[in-house]
């Protein structure tokens, strides 16, 4: 009998020590799953306090009420799409870092954001010629635009894109914190962070950097699954008689989907070595805009026209297009000198 305590006495010390060395922390992993589930549930205040502030759970005082629906219908579309694999995980308590590796699979958000901005483009340039009295309100024109951003989601949704990527977590207090990082957000969200920042070079206008001199200049060229070749200027003006150049290029569409010309390369026009805004201007018999925005089936080519404004018409230009939306510097772009002055 004596020896049967001393026997539950030395099991319950060692019960003990195991308690008492043992550690109530969360895993690296199980704390990355629980914060890509809390995006998967498009709860904002739960994401935030994992991966802190981003471009889907911020918060500002310039937002009205309907901003803030909007905001939370695109991110719930787009969580709602999110599935992941966890990959592997490594913890090093000493050093206080932890690494999780994730797969990532979404909607190509790079995609829906072409056809949803085609779509949203071509409707406001038509409402650009409406009387003042018929022009849409700004709610109208919200609603308009999240319907067209949904319909481009449908059309997408599987159209899928996959990333594997590494995210980082400290010790904090005995917990792992994520260290969130923009090509995870953007590897979660389908490439839409990636695809925002591409629009804004693109759009950016009034760059004063020269055309990139690592890149091949071919006339034609052929761009990603596009073939362009710049055909010719001609000189109008602007409803102020400011001096405008058309650019005519013939484009195409060798990819396997119908696609527009403004969704698949991108025009940029340098004149002294500053880059010309570009501009729609009305009443031309020699320019139509709507070429930019033409839906093409593979295999076909049609010829395109942009109009840029000019900072005078005497210097040469520069006409450079590029296939839009690479991160990468592109291997050749199109490019050709006119002298306008001729």
């Amino acid at each position: 009998m004596k020896r049967f305590f001393a026997l539950a006495v030395v099991l319950s010390v060692c019960l003990s020590l195991v308690s008492c060395s043992g550690n109530d922390r969360a895993s690296a992993e199980s704390v990355v799953e629980d914060a890509i589930k809390a995006f998967q549930s498009a709860d904002k205040e739960a994401t935030r306090s994992y991966w802190g502030e981003t471009d889907f759970t911020e918060t500002s005082s310039d937002l009205t009420a309907e901003d803030e629906i909007y905001s939370q219908q695109l991110l719930e579309k787009i969580a709602g799409g999110l599935t992941y694999t966890i990959k592997g995980s490594s913890e090093n308590v000493e050093s206080g870092t932890a690494t999780v590796t994730v797969e990532f699979t979404n909607m190509d958000m790079a995609t829906v954001m072409s056809e949803f901005i085609g779509e949203a483009f071509s409707a406001a340039l038509g409402y650009a010629f409406l009387p003042e009295d018929q022009q849409p309100s700004e709610e109208e024109l919200n609603e308009m635009y999240m319907d067209s951003l949904n319909t481009a989601i449908e059309n997408n949704k599987d159209n899928t894109v996959t990333n594997t990527v590494e995210v980082s977590l400290s010790l904090d207090e005995n917990s792992w914190k994520i260290n969130p990082t923009d090509d995870v957000i953007d590897a979660m969200v389908g490439g839409m962070m990636s695809y925002a920042d591409s629009m804004g070079e693109t759009f950016g206008g009034g760059e004063t950097d020269s055309p990139s001199v690592e890149t091949e200049r071919r006339n034609p060229a052929t761009l990603g699954d596009y073939v362009v070749e710049i055909k010719s200027t001609s000189m109008t003006q602007d409803y102020e008689g400011n001096p405008v150049v058309i650019v005519t290029y013939s484009w195409t569409n060798n990819s396997s989907d119908t696609t527009t010309p403004m969704s698949s390369v991108t025009t940029k026009v340098f004149q002294d070595g500053i880059g010309l805004d570009g501009i729609y201007i009305i009443g031309s018999e020699d320019y139509d805009p709507d070429t930019t925005t033409t839906e093409v089936r593979p295999g076909t080519t049609i010829d395109v026209q942009e109009a840029f404004s000019l900072n005078n018409v005497t210097a040469p230009i520069e006409v450079e297009i590029s296939e839009a939306y690479i991160w990468d510097i592109p291997s050749e772009v199109a490019y050709m000198e006119f002298d306008i002055a001729q």
